[in-house]
């Protein structure tokens, strides 16, 4: 009984919290890569850059410059072609509706997004493809190095967010963010039923006095 009730109220809130102070839910969010080991995160072979930026300036709220090679300064890794084995996973500081995505990440390769719901299930949300707006100096070519992409779609509730990458083997992603709005804390079941023993006390008081 008192798991559904709890259900019930995290159900409610959900369904009454409104947008209307989005911001970035995933800024500060905890980072991290896995698997820890065998991994190819940090692997750039063949493109020399520096060591990999630490897994937390995913969240920061900074970009790298546009345009910037793609294994300086970023969460970079090396996989297959359809690498869905390498994942990075963003636990939000709490449960939140979000509606958009934005991801700077290196350009022509496929960054899918995933997110977890309240009961602790994944599901696909969207496919980011970014592009940089800077010539490549060999080249000459545009799309050159880190750019962005975004996403918008109808609310979803996440606690988490989780990436991988499809495309040319070589990845990196520099910034996540996701616009939404915080839940407010559901209550636990204790202090719930306490709520609604007092509610019930207090309808039974007025209920009394209306009789006199």
């Amino acid at each position: 009984m008192n798991s559904k009730i709890s259900a019930l109220l995290a159900a409610l809130l959900v369904a009454a919290a409104p947008l209307a102070g989005a911001a970035n839910v995933a800024a500060g969010a905890s980072v991290a890569t896995a698997p820890t080991s065998g991994s190819g995160f940090g692997l750039s072979v063949g493109w020399g850059g520096a060591a990999p930026a630490d897994a937390s300036t995913l969240t920061d709220g900074a970009f790298v410059a546009d345009g910037q090679q793609w294994n300086t300064g970023t969460v970079f890794w090396q996989g297959a072609g359809t690498d869905a084995t390498d994942t990075i996973t963003i636990t939000l500081g709490g449960a939140a509706k979000v509606t958009d995505l934005l991801l700077q990440g290196d350009n022509n390769d496929i960054y899918s997004v995933s997110y977890e719901d309240l009961g602790g299930t994944w599901h696909a949300l969207s496919a980011l493809s970014p592009h940089g707006s800077v010539a490549d100096p060999a080249t000459g070519s545009v799309f050159w190095g880190m750019g962005t992409a975004a996403s918008s779609f109808a609310a979803i509730t996440a606690q988490a967010f989780q990436i991988t990458a499809s495309g040319d083997g070589s990845y990196a992603v520099s910034e996540f963010q996701a616009t939404g709005e915080f839940l407010p804390a559901v209550p636990e079941t204790g202090t719930t039923l306490l709520m609604l023993s007092g509610l019930a006390c207090l309808g039974l008081i007025a209920r009394r006095r209306s009789a006199r």
